[in-house]
């Protein structure tokens, strides 16, 4: 049962082809119950029906005192063998790239160490560099065409207990990719008619908390794909724990006192991340120190 919800932010795919995500907008929530809290990417139906719109205008991010990754660990997992075989062979060099590259440089701007809060809280990290931890292709117990949430959720402890996982950590992120036949239910909405993505933390605490994103396939190009996983990587990053309310609050770390995060209110625009001779696209970020989206195009290592 949804305890709480909060309106967080907007920013959802314009469209599922790379042309139409420029010139669209959406909108995110964050919703929280004893399992965890989850702050989501609206379809731009679903947007235009909470009518929350950001842009860089909107203002710029507070922080609420909560964590933030230091040096993000990535891991790729594939629910089964029958997620899209370019997002199978083509994921892994990108999310290798992703945490070793001046993108990554450029989200150092929201380490913590030093910092304090709106509400008085100080935070002590630095985001560094991350690193990635591998792909793994995994065999669910949940075999449905319809997985919900909390579904997600016990199949990720049982694959790290048994092993095929990388163990969770304060830094690690699991980034899950589904395949088209494959819908998620979460909090009573559902992927691909009322989302396309979403990042969730299973604790609202710290300690043995699993942080994951959630990537569906929704008819995505593979480029749309490396956008998105953009968008919830830099937001995971810089808000590890979304939290519940009308507003945000501790734990949660960066966002605009209306609840909007740093993917949002950069929506529809783009970059290149460019790794030896393959070049990626990745979304812009917002950034306190401009007060603007980014512009720039990146490369790693």
């Amino acid at each position: 049962m949804i305890s709480s919800l909060r309106i967080a932010a907007a920013g959802a795919l314009a469209a599922l082809a790379l042309p139409l995500l420029a010139g669209g907008a959406g909108a995110q929530s964050t919703f929280s119950n004893r399992d965890g809290a989850i702050h989501f990417m609206y379809t731009p139906a679903y947007a235009r029906q909470i009518g929350r719109v950001p842009d860089q205008n909107t203002g710029s991010m507070e922080y609420f005192g909560g964590p933030v990754f230091s040096k993000v660990q990535v891991v790729s997992v594939m629910w089964g063998k029958n997620v899209n075989q370019q997002t199978v062979d083509g994921i892994a060099g990108f999310l290798t790239a992703l945490p070793n590259s001046t993108f990554m440089d450029m989200l150092g701007e929201y380490s913590t160490k030093g910092v304090t809060g709106v509400n008085g809280r100080s935070g002590h990290r630095t985001i560094h560099r991350g690193s990635f931890l591998g792909q793994y292709v995994i065999q669910p117990e949940f075999k449905r065409h319809l997985v919900h949430d909390k579904e997600i959720h016990t199949e990720l402890e049982h694959q790290i207990k048994i092993g095929k996982l990388p163990a969770s950590g304060p830094n690690v992120l699991y980034m899950i990719y589904f395949p088209s036949d494959v819908t998620i239910e979460a909090f009573g909405l559902r992927s691909c008619s009322s989302f396309g993505a979403y990042h969730f933390a299973s604790r609202t605490h710290r300690n043995s908390n699993i942080y994951y994103g959630v990537m569906p396939d929704c008819g995505y190009s593979f480029t749309s794909h490396t956008i998105v996983t953009a968008h919830e990587f830099s937001e995971a990053t810089s808000d590890d724990i979304p939290t519940p309310g009308s507003n945000p609050a501790y734990p949660q770390a960066w966002n605009t006192s209306d609840g909007f995060e740093i993917g949002d209110l950069c929506q529809g625009t783009q970059g290149q991340l460019v790794a030896g001779k393959t070049t990626y696209y990745v979304q812009q970020e917002y950034l306190n120190s401009t007060g603007a989206c980014s512009t720039g195009n990146y490369t790693s290592p």
